[in-house]
Formats: C-alpha cells, sequence, structure tokens
C-alpha cells in the first residue's frame, strides 16, 4: 500500500487528531502515532522560502550559508544530493520530502537513497529507488509533505544517508533548512538527472542547506523518537561541519551507549521563539514554536518524548520571562495531552552583543524563566543547562572553554556537557527510563 501523504492545512488538525494530538490520551500512554511502527530516524524543521532563512536573511550575505546557485531562486530541471544523518538504525525507511513553502505543484523524478561514503559519493551497491504509491515519480501540492513508500535498505549506527532527487522544469519557491552545518550537494541549473552518479561529480555545487527533505522513518516497532525543539543551540550553531556534534546529536549518541533503541529529532531553528510575540512576524525566525508544534512534534513519527529549550530569543526580542514561561507552559500541555514525556531546559547564560543581549535589563528575566523551570511540577525531568554552562568564577556569565567567542552558542565540547545534562530517564520508558511508566 502505498504512502503518499499531502498534508495540507485544512486536513492537518483531523490528520494530527489520529496521530495522537488530542487531549484524551494518558499521558502515561504510548502515544497514538507510534501505532504503525515507523519511526523517525532524522528531521529538519523545514522554512524558508529559499534564500530566507535564520542567519542568512538572504543566503549569499552569511558566509556560513554556502548556497549553491539557482537561477531565479529557484530549481529548474537540476538534481540534489541531500546528506542526512539518522540517529536510529534500520533496514526498512521512508523518506518525507516538503513543498511547505511552495506557491506551485513540485515534481521530483526519480528519487533515490543511499548510504553515503564521502562528500557527494555514495557506496557501491546501496543506491535504491524510492517510490510513492508505487511510482518513480512524485508529485508535492504547495503546502504538503509527501511520504514514501517502504524502501529495503539496511544501513548501521553512524551511517550518512544521501538522499537524491531530480526537479523536472521548475520547483517555484523552495522549502528549504538554510543553515545544516553540514555539506549537501546540488547540479548545475539544467543538467537534469544525474542522481545516479555514484562519484557524485555531477553534483558541482555545495550547500549547507538541505533543500526539499524533511525526514527519514525506519520502521522499528519497539523503538520509540524524542524531539528536540529549540533555536540555533539545538540546531547546531558553529559545530564543526560534518561533524555530527550538536548536543541532539550527542544525546543520540548517549541513548545508543545504553542499548536504548529511541531516535533524537532535532527539530532546531536558528532565531527561534517560542511565542508569537518574539517572532514579530520576521520569516528569518521561522514560525514560533507554538505554531510549528503541531508539524513538528506531533506530526513526526513515532514520537514518545520532548526537550524543550527555547525562550532566550524571546527575550532579545522583548518578551517578558513571565510570557515565555506562559508559553513554554502551553506547549508542555499540548504534549502531555499527546501522551509524550516531557523534559524542559534552562535558558543558559550568554554575553554576546551581536544577537542582542542586553545583560542590565534580560538578565533578570532569564533568571525568572529559570527559577520557573526549576519549580515546575507535572513534568517528566529538567534538563538544568544553565547549571552546567556558567562560568566558575560567575555561574551567571558564560563558561568561556564551553562557548564560541560569540559567547552565545557552545562549542563542541559545551554541546557534550549539555547532552550530558539530559535526563534520559524521563525520556525512555523501562526498563532503561520511567516515561510512561
Amino acid at each position: 500500500m502505498g504512502c503518499l501523504r499531502a498534508v495540507t492545512a485544512l486536513c492537518c488538525a483531523a490528520l494530527l487528531d489520529a496521530c495522537g494530538g488530542g487531549s484524551g490520551i494518558d499521558a502515561g500512554s504510548p502515544p497514538a502515532q507510534m501505532a504503525d511502527g515507523w519511526v523517525g530516524a532524522w528531521a529538519a524543521a523545514p522554512y524558508g522560502p529559499f534564500p530566507y532563512g535564520p542567519l542568512t536573511g538572504v543566503a549569499p550575505v552569511d558566509p556560513l550559508a554556502i548556497t549553491a546557485r539557482f537561477d531565479g531562486d529557484q530549481a529548474r530541471d537540476q538534481s540534489f544530493r541531500m546528506v542526512v544523518h539518522p540517529t536510529l538504525r534500520g533496514e526498512m525507511l521512508r523518506v518525507r520530502l516538503s513543498n511547505l513553502m511552495g506557491t506551485q505543484p513540485l515534481r521530483l523524478e526519480p528519487v533515490r537513497v543511499a548510504i553515503r561514503a564521502v562528500g557527494p559519493a555514495i557506496v557501491p551497491g546501496t543506491d535504491t529507488a524510492v517510490r510513492f504509491d508505487g511510482q518513480p515519480a512524485v508529485t508535492i501540492a504547495p503546502g504538503a509533505e509527501a511520504v514514501s513508500d517502504p524502501v529495503a535498505l539496511s544501513y548501521a549506527d553512524g551511517d550518512d544517508l544521501a538522499v537524491s532527487f531530480h526537479v523536472v522544469g521548475d520547483s517555484g519557491p523552495m522549502t528549504w533548512h538554510a543553515v545544516s552545518f553540514g555539506l549537501n550537494y546540488v547540479s548545475l541549473p539544467g543538467s537534469g538527472d544525474v542522481t545516479t552518479d555514484p562519484a557524485g561529480v555531477q553534483f558541482g555545487q555545495t550547500s549547507t542547506g538541505w533543500f526539499f527533505i524533511s525526514g527519514i522513518d525506519v520502521l522499528a516497532p519497539d523503538a520509540g523518537a524524542i524531539v528536540a525543539l529549540g533555536d540555533s543551540i539545538t540546531d547546531g550553531a558553529y559545530q564543526v561541519p560534518e561533524s555530527n556534534s550538536r548536543w541532539p546529536d550527542l544525546l543520540a549518541q548517549r541513548l545508543a551507549a545504553a542499548g536504548v533503541a529511541m531516535s533524537v529529532l532535532n527539530q532546531g531553528i536558528n532565531s527561534n521563539t517560542v511565542t508569537r510575540a518574539g517572532e514579530g512576524g520576521d520569516p528569518a525566525k521561522g514560525p514560533a514554536a507554538e505554531d510549528r508544534f503541531d508539524r513538528d512534534v506531533l506530526g513526526r513519527s513515532g514520537v514518545r518524548a520532548l526537550v524543550i529549550f527555547e525562550g532566550t530569543n524571546d527575550l532579545t526580542a522583548g518578551v517578558s520571562g513571565a510570557d515565555v514561561l506562559a508559553g513554554i507552559r502551553r506547549l508542555i500541555e499540548r504534549a502531555h495531552a499527546a501522551g509524550l514525556c516531557v523534559v524542559v531546559g534552562t535558558i543558559m547564560p550568554r554575553d554576546d552583543l551581536i544577537f542582542g543581549w542586553d545583560r542590565a535589563t534580560m538578565e533578570a528575566e532569564r533568571q525568572l524563566i529559570n527559577a520557573g523551570i526549576r519549580a515546575m511540577t507535572g513534568i517528566e525531568g529538567i534538563a538544568d543547562f544553565d547549571a552546567v554552562m556558567g562560568s566558575p568564577l560567575d555561574p551567571t556569565r558564560p563558561n568561556p572553554l564551553l562557548y564560541a567567542p560569540d559567547l552565545l552558542h557552545p562549542t563542541s565540547l559545551g554541546f557534550r556537557v549539555m547532552a550530558d545534562a539530559v535526563p534520559i530517564e524521563a525520556l525512555v520508558p523501562p526498563p532503561a527510563g520511567n516515561c510512561g511508566a
């Protein structure tokens, strides 16, 4: 049976009700979206359209956003090879592709998936056709996501996957995730279908953006997914490219080392906020967490638990600490209503100037948020990032050994400290944890 889904705004609420979004679900029960055995192994929150995105504004301005060339800011008869790093191994997978920001139907033919070797090259013998309702092509309506048929491809922990697809004709406005802090590959406009190129030499352009791809699911009935909902710190800002050292990646490594079959889905968006007031209508920030919750949390497969780590960007947008706390509580209520276990992260110290931090007016609000999080009852756990990332000399300021020079974003060492601060027992089911116990 085919797995093509066109999730439009009109049917989204009904779909999420069926997937465990209703309010009548016991918070101790496995979420309903786990019933079919599919579990998200990798995800990225889509936004755009290209070239707009967090940290990029117009993409060529930001040196972190290595951007392929597109005629008229759209794909034209060219191929993409998107590299992703699943956090759960599998033998049967399906691919999610998004036209969320599109204004016209997007036709992709063919779509292929393989294990990535190095750069744009793929491992010989792993290149596999992806089908949609039994067909080699898929047309995705504006605002919709397509989910492929099951694909037999066995890959191990630590493997990267390369998803290749050819855009037929003109794409129109492109959905993307601007800064992946990894490398992806795009052929030149008008180059046609080069998706079977094993060495990837015909993918002559490099990009740090993920285009059109929104997720990889695996068939894993005994597993589950944890969503990390956050901003640039969760997204992995300034990680060493290709290192997969974001804190959600390192949390996934902890789980694997403990023998826990749980993935971690990174749903961070640079500059993201909890509240709509914090978003302020700026398309570069993506939709606020409250607006994207259904799509980026409840709409993913096999989600059992959630880590909420947002709020610092609300403060620089002028939102009060009390309003940020209220927004976090609303997210918790929605997660519990869907049967998810919830861990909330405290807001880390920061001393940056570039991104608008005003210590004189904002530090007290940060402390208010953290005091409110630590006093919360009815949640499964707290990740006290504030406590582990502060300076030994002054805990209200960043530990310079754990931060990049901007004193806002952690280094890979800082990401490791953060990952170790997450209480995994609150996020995983027995016997390793108590989620759902």
